[in-house]
Protein backbone atom coordinates (compact mmCIF):
# COMPACT_ATOMS: atom_id res chain seq x y z
CA UNK A 1 0.00 0.00 0.00
CA UNK A 2 2.64 2.15 0.53
CA UNK A 3 4.71 1.66 -2.62
CA UNK A 4 1.47 2.27 -3.83
CA UNK A 5 1.01 6.23 -2.30
CA UNK A 6 4.35 6.53 -3.06
CA UNK A 7 4.41 6.06 -6.85
CA UNK A 8 0.96 8.51 -6.83
CA UNK A 9 3.14 11.10 -5.46
CA UNK A 10 5.91 10.58 -7.65
CA UNK A 11 3.66 10.61 -10.50
CA UNK A 12 1.58 13.49 -9.60
CA UNK A 13 5.32 15.47 -8.91
CA UNK A 14 6.74 14.77 -12.07
CA UNK A 15 2.84 16.03 -14.02
CA UNK A 16 3.31 19.22 -12.06
CA UNK A 17 6.84 19.35 -12.84
CA UNK A 18 6.29 18.45 -16.92
CA UNK A 19 3.47 21.66 -16.42
CA UNK A 20 5.23 23.78 -15.05
CA UNK A 21 7.98 23.30 -17.48
CA UNK A 22 5.17 24.35 -20.55
CA UNK A 23 4.58 27.34 -18.32
CA UNK A 24 7.55 28.54 -18.12
CA UNK A 25 8.20 27.73 -21.64
CA UNK A 26 5.28 28.95 -22.92
CA UNK A 27 6.36 32.43 -21.16
CA UNK A 28 9.81 32.71 -22.78
CA UNK A 29 8.17 31.94 -26.58
CA UNK A 30 5.84 34.85 -25.69
CA UNK A 31 8.48 36.99 -24.57
CA UNK A 32 10.80 35.92 -27.32
CA UNK A 33 7.98 36.84 -30.21
CA UNK A 34 7.14 40.21 -27.68
CA UNK A 35 10.70 41.00 -28.33
CA UNK A 36 11.30 40.10 -32.23
CA UNK A 37 7.69 42.21 -32.77
CA UNK A 38 9.48 45.07 -30.89
CA UNK A 39 12.47 44.78 -33.04
CA UNK A 40 10.81 44.82 -36.19
CA UNK A 41 8.58 47.98 -34.83
CA UNK A 42 11.77 49.88 -34.03
CA UNK A 43 13.78 48.24 -36.54
CA UNK A 44 16.06 47.10 -34.28
CA UNK A 45 18.11 43.99 -35.25
CA UNK A 46 20.10 43.04 -32.24
CA UNK A 47 16.21 42.77 -30.43
CA UNK A 48 14.98 40.54 -33.40
CA UNK A 49 17.88 37.82 -33.02
CA UNK A 50 17.60 37.93 -29.28
CA UNK A 51 14.20 37.47 -29.79
CA UNK A 52 14.59 34.31 -31.82
CA UNK A 53 17.56 32.92 -29.46
CA UNK A 54 15.23 32.93 -26.71
CA UNK A 55 12.24 30.76 -29.16
CA UNK A 56 14.84 28.47 -30.06
CA UNK A 57 16.09 27.78 -26.47
CA UNK A 58 12.54 27.35 -25.50
CA UNK A 59 11.66 25.33 -28.75
CA UNK A 60 14.05 22.83 -27.57
CA UNK A 61 13.15 22.27 -24.36
CA UNK A 62 10.21 20.50 -26.08
CA UNK A 63 12.44 17.54 -27.04
CA UNK A 64 12.42 16.75 -23.32
CA UNK A 65 9.47 16.85 -22.16
CA UNK A 66 6.96 14.24 -22.41
CA UNK A 67 4.48 15.50 -24.35
CA UNK A 68 1.85 12.86 -24.17
CA UNK A 69 1.26 13.79 -20.23
CA UNK A 70 -0.82 16.94 -21.23
CA UNK A 71 -2.10 16.16 -24.92
CA UNK A 72 -4.29 12.81 -24.82
CA UNK A 73 -4.19 11.80 -28.70
CA UNK A 74 -1.32 10.15 -30.06
CA UNK A 75 -2.29 12.09 -32.90
CA UNK A 76 -2.15 15.20 -31.85
CA UNK A 77 1.56 14.25 -30.60
CA UNK A 78 2.58 13.40 -34.10
CA UNK A 79 1.36 17.16 -35.04
CA UNK A 80 2.75 18.95 -32.17
CA UNK A 81 6.35 16.99 -32.97
CA UNK A 82 5.81 17.97 -36.85
CA UNK A 83 4.88 22.15 -35.45
CA UNK A 84 7.94 21.84 -33.33
CA UNK A 85 10.27 20.97 -36.17
CA UNK A 86 8.59 23.28 -38.60
CA UNK A 87 9.50 25.58 -35.89
CA UNK A 88 12.92 25.52 -35.64
CA UNK A 89 13.13 25.42 -39.65
CA UNK A 90 11.01 28.87 -39.48
CA UNK A 91 12.96 30.22 -37.30
CA UNK A 92 16.47 29.13 -38.77
CA UNK A 93 14.73 30.86 -42.09
CA UNK A 94 13.80 34.05 -40.31
CA UNK A 95 17.66 34.29 -38.50
CA UNK A 96 19.20 33.80 -41.88
CA UNK A 97 16.65 36.52 -43.77
CA UNK A 98 17.17 39.07 -40.66
CA UNK A 99 21.12 39.16 -40.99
CA UNK A 100 20.94 38.92 -44.40
CA UNK A 101 18.86 42.45 -44.25
CA UNK A 102 16.77 40.76 -46.40
CA UNK A 103 13.61 42.54 -44.43
CA UNK A 104 10.56 41.90 -46.55
CA UNK A 105 11.15 37.78 -45.86
CA UNK A 106 11.99 38.45 -42.57
CA UNK A 107 8.54 39.19 -41.97
CA UNK A 108 7.14 36.68 -43.94
CA UNK A 109 9.51 34.11 -41.89
CA UNK A 110 8.18 35.75 -38.81
CA UNK A 111 4.56 35.16 -40.07
CA UNK A 112 5.43 31.68 -40.51
CA UNK A 113 6.67 31.69 -36.73
CA UNK A 114 3.41 33.44 -35.75
CA UNK A 115 1.77 30.39 -37.54
CA UNK A 116 3.21 27.48 -36.32
CA UNK A 117 2.39 28.67 -32.49
CA UNK A 118 -1.15 29.19 -33.32
CA UNK A 119 -0.83 25.61 -34.80
CA UNK A 120 0.05 23.97 -31.87
CA UNK A 121 -2.54 26.25 -29.42
CA UNK A 122 -5.25 24.88 -31.79
CA UNK A 123 -4.02 22.00 -31.34
CA UNK A 124 -3.38 21.77 -27.61
CA UNK A 125 -6.07 24.33 -26.73
CA UNK A 126 -8.98 23.06 -29.17
CA UNK A 127 -8.89 26.20 -30.39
Amino acid sequence: MQKVILALVISSVMALADQTTIQSTMSLMKQGMNQIQSGFMYTNQKDILQGIQIIENSNAIFKNVDVSTFIMHNNKIQVTKNVNANLSEDLKSLRKAVESHENSDATKFYGKVMNDCLSCHIIIRGW
